[in-house]
């Protein structure tokens, strides 16, 4: 006991004497240290780039890297927290209102709106404010030719003939025309040989224009052709096979003169250039006859084998108490020919027999024309007269009186030359032969009222080449001035009328009611 209590009084004195001198140490280094910053001599014990010490532990636990390893879960609970609703849709409302089913189609239909508007739109800014600065002359129109504005054809091919004589085969650069010539092709076709009409081609340099009779013949290419093996065959466009009448191909008879600035500017294309034309212009309509609504001529073809004989003509004629059609003659120079080559190629020609007085400067001026016109002649639909410059020219005794027409119209009697009384009585007659074609139908009881039935046309042509041929009552005249002056007599260029007939015709008593000039 006696020493644990000094043992205790030890310890005391000695702690005493700890604290006292620590406290004496602690006032004395407050006293250095406030000494210190008054002389600003204090030395950091870390450098300015490091973190401030800190002087409680609590802080450095929490700032200590987790070493407690990653034990991945086996079930993920996804937290999702949803916007509050309207206040509209509460519980009572949702009730109530019908719900919407959304399906594919309420999805893709204002998207496909979309579209069809943004389609439509610019559509329509190409076609009002695009399309009519850059589209061509023609390019849209409906119809092959235009008479107010030119539409552009490409030569397809170019045949030359002699030195001055050309066959040009063109084919129209759009082809828009084509679906308004599908729905009424009888009427939009421009090939018949009830009318002769002509196309201007047009210079563009010198805007001039010059009037060119078309022909409704074409170039049969093939690969021999194309590679220069053989030429092309010219054939004859036949519309009960050939679609758009062969697409709206045309070929022109062209003759190159040293002053003629179209004909060289024609002359001078090239295959793949382009010509401007503008028509049709009717330049004339044949006189009317009513077999024309009842019956027309088988058309013509390249063969003769090809043609069907015509049987039906005197059977119709018979039948309705028709007169006889009127035959005609053609008085052609140089490339003047082509209004008859026309009528004479195109379907519904004239029913009558055509007499063609050509004058020309040599025989091979037509080409592989004269080859159609032969078969014409075995098919014993035309008679061919040539009249070469040096050594038969066309005189007097070569021209025929006129005839009688078989049918009067009105226009005949008011282009005659009658007084009042005269005129009368062609009238009254009109009325007659009216009256005689308004007749009942009947059968036809046998083959003399029939008439003869040919199985080809070459046989029909023998039988009627015995015939004798009654003489033409009109007579068409087409060349250059010097020639349709020296045939018929000058026209009235001035007041663009046709003048008084002269020259040959006039000496034969031909006159305006029987006589035109092209």
């Amino acid at each position: 006991m006696l020493i644990r209590r000094c043992f205790r009084l030890n310890y005391r004195q000695i702690t005493s004497i700890r604290f006292n001198s620590t406290n004496k140490e602690i006032l004395k280094n407050g006293n250095d240290a406030d000494k210190k910053v008054s002389e600003f001599n204090i030395k950091s014990e870390t450098s300015k780039a490091a973190p401030a010490p800190f002087n409680t532990p609590g802080i450095e636990k929490l700032l200590k890297k987790d070493n407690k390893p990653y034990i991945p879960k086996l079930n993920h609970k996804r937290l999702s927290f949803e916007y509050p609703s309207l206040p509209n849709q509460d519980q009572y409302n949702n009730l109530v209102e019908k719900p919407r089913t959304r399906t594919r189609w309420s999805r893709y239909i204002p998207k496909i709106l979309t579209v069809i508007v943004l389609g439509y739109s610019v559509y329509m800014i190409k076609i009002w404010f695009i399309d009519p600065a850059t589209k061509e002359e023609g390019e849209d129109s409906n119809d092959l030719l235009s008479p107010i504005e030119f539409h552009k054809f490409i030569i397809t091919h170019k045949l030359q003939i002699d030195n001055n004589h050309y066959l040009i085969e063109l084919k129209p650069k759009y082809s828009n025309w084509m679906l308004s010539f599908n729905v009424n092709p009888q009427e939009k076709s421009l090939w018949s040989g009830q009318k002769l009409w002509s196309v201007e081609v047009k210079h563009p340099m010198i805007n001039i224009v010059r009037s060119y009779t078309p022909l409704p013949l074409y170039f049969m290419k093939s690969e021999y052709t194309r590679s220069g093996e053989k030429e092309p065959l010219l054939k004859v466009i036949n519309p009960e096979i050939d679609v758009n009448d062969r697409e709206g191909t045309m070929v022109l008879y062209v003759k190159r003169y040293d002053d003629g600035e179209v004909s060289k500017y024609i002359t001078n294309k090239e295959i793949g250039d382009e010509l401007e034309l503008r028509g049709p212009d009717i330049d004339y309509k044949f006189p009317y006859h009513p077999l024309n609504k009842l019956h027309s001529r088988p058309i013509f073809k390249d063969l003769p084998s090809k043609v069907e004989p015509d049987n039906l003509k005197s059977i119709v004629m018979k039948e309705h108490n028709l007169s006889d059609v009127d035959n005609l003659t053609f008085y052609c120079g140089g490339t003047g020919i082509s209004p008859a080559l026309q009528m004479l190629f195109s379907k519904e020609p004239s029913l009558g027999y055509t007499t063609i007085h050509y004058s020309a400067r040599s025989k091979g001026e037509l080409g592989p024309l004269e080859r159609f016109l032969f078969f014409l002649e075995k098919l014993d639909r035309i008679k061919l007269v040539y009249h070469i410059d040096n050594s038969n020219p066309i005189t007097k005794k070569d021209i025929t009186k006129p005839e009688e027409s078989n049918y009067i119209t009105p226009k005949k009697i008011d282009s005659k030359d009658l007084n009042n009384d005269e005129k009368l009585k062609l009238r009254m007659a009109m009325m007659n032969q009216d009256e005689k074609t308004v007749v009942e139908k009947r059968l036809v009881s046998n083959e003399l009222e029939r008439g003869e039935r040919f199985e080809s046309v070459l046989e029909q042509a023998q039988h009627t080449s015995k015939q004798k041929k009654k003489g033409s009552s009109l007579a068409i005249v087409c060349g250059p001035d010097g020639y349709v002056d020296y045939i018929a007599g000058s026209k009235d260029l001035i007041n663009n009328q046709q003048g008084e007939v002269k020259g040959l015709l006039g000496g034969k008593k031909w006159d305006n009611s029987n006589v035109y000039k092209l």
